[in-house]
């Protein structure tokens, strides 16, 4: 599991990927020249993310199967 701090200072998503995958998925977005990243979120599901509100990625060790 990660957690995506958004940098209007109060949104995160807990994601069901784990952080590689998401340091991944957004540099592929990047290399791109897409904004928008779809992550599976653990409480509403399928989400988009914008790459370019992106405050922090961090790895959720709290987080427990």
């Amino acid at each position: 599991m990660t957690t995506i701090k958004m940098n209007d200072g109060r949104t995160q998503y807990d994601v069901e990927e784990n952080y590689g995958r998401v340091c991944d998925l957004i540099q592929s977005t990047q290399g791109k020249g897409d904004k928008f990243l779809e992550l599976t979120e653990s409480d509403y599901g399928k989400v988009w993310i914008n790459i370019n509100n992106i405050l922090s990625v961090r790895e959720s060790k709290d987080y427990e199967k």
